[in-house]
């Protein structure tokens, strides 16, 4: 029996990835001015972020129904496949209960679902992760334990342009702390225990880059690496140049921002994803 894969399509993952590695990704509904697309299928990100920045309805989201989880488990398990399924931060998204329900009503099925505590990219890194070790063979069990204990390896650091999106999203969380001068700096967020954290307020773009590869090299020795911009490719490949000291460019992932995490992150952001060497 393979283990198979399944994530959400908040995980960021490009698309040679997903296909390289054999990752099937349940895509997340993102809902604007009362039209209802499937985020990364029915909206590309470049569609995605001029309504976003156009005037009308804020976006909101929606987690993959327990009918589409059902829908790919069953088709998994019709393979011979085991699923090993590890979605967005429960403490972010109702994505996990989906899984769990679908879970619950296709009694017999091998199915471990794992919260990652993470989102976007960083949840990428540890999909792939958990590709590479499923791919080397070992129980369903076996290969959702090592998943487990290595999500703590993986970070994400983020620099916005503005917390005007995760406010009115509803999810600032802790960064909550940086409303005060939500229009004077370019915060920078951590993921820690499944939800953003604020990490300090440079007062502008180029300052936000440095701090960001200075905290990544903080993470050295480092396993995996990715970029990932919302609105500006050539910031991010600047971003990434200024990263080849953790790894060669080559290495390092480029990926973007789609409509799930786009929502709650904005135009013009940038971040980090990194996959630490276990120490």
């Amino acid at each position: 029996m393979t283990v198979r894969i399944v994530t959400d399509s908040s995980a960021d993952l490009p698309a040679d990835l997903v296909q390289q590695h054999g990752i099937t990704v349940l895509p997340c509904y993102v809902l604007v001015d009362d039209q209802t697309f499937k985020d990364g299928v029915e909206i590309k990100p470049d569609d995605f972020y001029r309504l976003l920045q156009a005037e009308g309805r804020f976006p909101t989201t929606a987690q993959p129904t327990v009918a589409d989880f059902q829908e790919v488990y069953r088709d998994l398990a019709g393979q011979g496949d085991q699923v090993l399924s590890i979605h967005v931060s429960g403490k972010l998204s109702g994505t996990l209960n989906s899984a769990e329900q679908a879970k619950a009503s296709l009694d017999g099925e091998e199915i471990e679902i794992v919260d990652s505590q993470l989102a976007s990219i960083p949840l990428g890194l540890a999909v792939l992760a958990a590709a590479t070790t499923a791919s080397e063979g070992g129980s369903l069990q076996e290969v959702a334990e090592k998943v487990r204990q290595g999500l703590s390896l993986h970070h994400g650091l983020f620099a916005l342009d503005t917390l005007e999106y995760l406010h009115k999203g509803g999810r600032i969380g802790k960064a909550r702390a940086f409303m005060g001068s939500v229009l004077h700096v370019k915060p920078i967020l951590r993921l820690q225990d499944g939800e953003a954290h604020p990490v300090e307020r440079p007062r502008n773009r180029e300052r936000a880059m440095r701090r960001l590869v200075e905290l990544a090299s903080e993470l050295a020795p480092v396993r995996r690496l990715a970029v990932i911009h919302s609105t500006d490719p050539d910031r991010m490949a600047t971003l990434k140049q200024d990263l080849t000291g953790l790894l060669p460019a080559d290495q390092i992932i480029e990926a973007r921002f789609g409509s799930t995490l786009g929502t709650y992150i904005g135009p013009d952001a940038l971040g980090v994803a990194v996959t630490q060497e276990p120490r």
